[in-house]
């Protein structure tokens, strides 16, 4: 048995005891890939994004918390970099985490440590990898290695965590995609883990059900305001809806 394909690993980025409560931020349901499972109903055709001034005022009134932008494409939107800013800049907020299709990263060396330096810290960058991404953009697994070496040489707190996904019965079960972090020696940084059925996948009849929430502490906003638990699916739905 792969140990990256069961409970044996612990996943990164896993909620641990106490860990303070998490905002997942869908900034917009707008990206710059359309891959036919997308669990946020996001696509290059959705128009709706996340007003600045409403996220400030849905942030913890009080306490520990940490943020996770996400979409769609969460750098597409128009204010990325103010959302960066008030992570990194609140004092209650205790971490920025980052999750990205890597495509409007740049890819020199210099100009992605740049990037990262902006990121600020603490940070987690959660890079997308799957086989639509890994088809329509050549250089998304060197990418991925240089991520890996900036965060290394950061003088603070910066990690990278690969989110690979795999299909139920395509091709070897996207095997294909294993390998290719395998082969780039990057195991090390990957969740590895099968899509659920909900989202854009919904009819996929081999998949397993979503879990419809998960017993940690997190909040999830949509691209247009709503906030909800940690019901996925819900928000799923509500995302479907959007323009």
């Amino acid at each position: 048995m792969n140990p990256y394909d069961s409970l044996a690993r612990i996943p990164l980025d896993y909620p641990y005891p106490d860990r303070p409560h998490r905002i997942h931020v869908a900034l917009t349901n707008h990206c710059n890939r359309s891959c036919p499972w997308c669990c946020t109903c996001s696509s290059p055709s959705g128009n709706t994004w996340l007003d600045f001034e409403t996220f400030t005022t849905l942030l913890p009134k009080e306490g520990l918390f940490q943020i996770q932008l996400e979409g769609g494409e969460p750098t597409l939107h128009p204010r990325f970099w103010d959302f960066v800013k008030i992570a990194q800049s609140h004092s209650r907020c205790d971490r920025l985490i980052l999750c990205t299709n890597g495509v409007v990263l740049p890819r020199k060396r210099d100009a992605l440590r740049a990037w990262l330096k902006r990121m600020g810290e603490p940070c987690t960058i959660k890079l997308s990898i799957n086989h639509h991404l890994l088809d329509h953009d050549k250089g998304l697994i060197p990418l991925a290695q240089e991520l890996r070496d900036g965060c290394a040489e950061s003088e603070g707190d910066q990690s990278l965590v690969l989110s690979v996904r795999r299909r139920r019965g395509y091709e070897q079960d996207d095997q294909r995609v294993v390998d290719a972090v395998t082969e780039a020696g990057l195991m090390e940084h990957a969740n590895i883990f099968y899509l659920k059925r909900y989202g854009f996948a919904s009819e996929e009849a081999e998949w397993d059900d979503p879990v419809p929430s998960v017993p940690v502490d997190f909040t999830m906003i949509t691209p247009d305001g709503q906030t909800f638990g940690p019901d996925l699916v819900a928000r799923s739905e509500a995302m479907r809806s959007l323009d």
